[in-house]
């Protein structure tokens, strides 16, 4: 199990993932002297739409990586056959999101389903 994390650290690691983040633009030619608050504003937006994208990356990942060899048709309850990988986009209000979902097939109803259509967590 992952080590749970102190507001403190949280923060600490967002400081700096921004000030990297702002570096880099910087080290692009961005010229900061000539900002004005709308310009800030934008910035402001841009990390955090690119950390939340991240976020969803993370998350989804986490959620669809569960493969099982066992895994019964929702439909009927038959056994399913894993069979393979469906990889598509999400559309978020941060942008799209890329996820890879495992797929079975039930030979009883002889159709495809996506255990990871299911909630978070169920």
């Amino acid at each position: 199990m992952a080590k749970r994390i102190t507001k403190e650290e949280r923060d600490q690691r967002i400081k700096e993932l921004v000030a990297a983040m702002l570096a880099e633009e910087a080290a692009r030619g961005a010229d900061s002297s000539c900002e004005t608050i709308d310009d800030i504003e934008q910035a402001m937006i841009r990390i955090s739409n690119a950390v939340a994208r991240e976020v969803g990356i993370q998350k989804l990942e986490q959620h669809t990586s569960q493969a099982s060899d066992a895994c019964a048709c929702p439909q009927c309850g038959e056994a399913a056959i894993y069979a393979g990988r469906r990889s598509r986009e999400l559309i978020s209000s941060r942008g799209n999101v890329p996820v890879s979902e495992a797929k079975y097939r039930c030979p009883a109803c002889r159709r495809d389903f996506f255990p990871s259509d299911s909630p978070a967590g169920s």
